[in-house]
This record gives structure tokens, C-alpha cells and sequence, in this order.
């Protein structure tokens, strides 16, 4: 047996048939990044690259399935916490990863490497970006005071889980929402924003060499 071909391929097939990895809709974490996979993503063109690398997106979803357990457990009869429930209204989609009535709080976890919290610059702007939008959509429903991005190392201690937080910004949404709208408004697609040797090839799935129907990145 190929035990390392027979587990990637459980895994990939496994991703491939997750509700986010169906998504056809644009969701809060493609804004703010790049806007010619957004249009894409909104064209829902088809997708041209079948060979993306997916395994720290597999980890980080089996990190939110642990999390998701222990934090329904603690919070046992379901009276505060909100955990991994999807949202939407006109502008995104979201699935918002963590909220409390009583601290009226939004939070988003991010699996990282300790290489990348040591490196620095995060949180990133769409990171903020995206948890304000989580938080806009839970305000139509429930209010909201603050956000924060929670920061889990895959290969450190609970020791090393870092944390950002801030008040609400509407300021932040609106952004996001123009953003949107500009993405919309294109009737040709934006000018790649990504390399094709470090991100394209191995991170979106309309990454096309031939440029055909996909991008051929930066």
C-alpha cells in the first residue's frame, strides 16, 4: 500500500466535499484579498486548477471541529455561546466561527505556525476585515460590542495562543461592502494580485496557466 497517496487522497476527497469547499458565494474571507479571484469567485467561473495544496486548511478545519466540541461542552446548556454558524445577507456569507450573548463578542480562530506569529504583521487588515464582517452579521440578530481574531499555533502550547481583539468598526464593513461593489461593477477581470510561483499555483483554483478560461497570476 501507498499509505502516503491513500491519505492525501481520503483528505482531498474528504475537503473537496465540505459545504465551504461547495461554496459558490462570496465569502467574508475572499474580501479585501485578491480582487481578481473575487471576480472569478462571483463569475463562478469554472475552476481550472484541481491540484491545490490543502493541507493546512484541512488541519485548521479539524482544529474548529475540536474547538467546536469543547466549547458547546462548556457552555452545556447552550445559553451563551454561538459556535460555527453561517450567516448572510446581501453583501457576504460567513460562518462565524464564536460569539457570546453575555460579552456580546465576536471571535475568529486562525491556525498558524509559530514561524508566522514570530515573523509578525498579524493581524492582517482583511483578517480585521473579515471578523468585522462575522460581527456585522451578527448584529442583525444579536448586539456587538467587540471582535477579536484568536491566533492558534499548530506546532506550539496553549502558552503561545495569542490573541487580538478591538471594538466593533462599522468603518471596516462599509470598506469591505465597497470593495464588493467594485469587484461587482467589473465587467473585465481585475489585474492578478498574486504570484503565480508562491500563491496562485498552489492556493487558487483559478489558477490557469494557458490563461484560457482562468488567471495566469502575477
Amino acid at each position: 500500500m501507498d499509505i502516503i497517496k491513500t491519505l492525501t487522497t481520503a483528505l482531498k476527497d474528504a475537503d473537496s466535499n465540505r459545504e465551504r469547499s461547495k461554496q459558490v458565494a462570496l465569502g467574508a474571507s475572499s474580501v479585501g484579498g485578491c480582487r481578481r479571484q473575487a471576480w472569478h469567485i462571483l463569475q463562478q467561473t469554472p475552476t481550472t486548477n484541481f491540484d491545490t495544496e490543502n493541507l493546512a486548511a484541512i488541519i485548521g478545519t479539524a482544529i474548529h471541529g475540536a474547538i467546536f466540541e469543547a466549547l458547546k461542552a462548556a457552555d452545556i446548556f447552550g445559553d451563551d455561546f454561538i459556535l460555527e454558524q453561517n450567516f448572510k445577507d446581501e453583501y457576504f456569507v460567513g460562518n462565524c466561527d464564536f460569539y457570546s450573548r453575555k460579552d456580546q463578542a465576536v471571535y475568529d480562530w486562525k491556525s498558524v505556525t509559530l514561524a508566522k506569529l514570530a515573523k509578525g504583521g498579524l493581524p492582517t487588515k482583511q483578517q480585521k476585515m473579515q471578523v468585522n464582517i462575522y460581527a456585522s452579521l451578527i448584529s442583525q440578530e444579536y448586539p456587538v460590542k467587540t471582535v477579536g481574531l484568536v491566533f492558534i499555533p499548530r506546532d506550539g502550547k496553549m502558552s503561545d495562543i495569542k490573541v487580538w481583539q478591538a471594538d466593533y468598526d462599522p468603518k471596516l464593513v462599509e470598506e469591505a461592502r465597497a470593495w464588493v461593489a467594485d469587484v461587482q461593477s467589473r465587467t473585465e477581470p481585475p489585474a492578478p494580485e498574486n504570484s503565480a510561483a508562491f500563491f496562485c499555483r498552489h492556493y487558487c483554483k483559478f489558477y490557469d496557466p494557458t490563461g484560457e478560461i482562468g488567471c495566469v497570476g502575477k
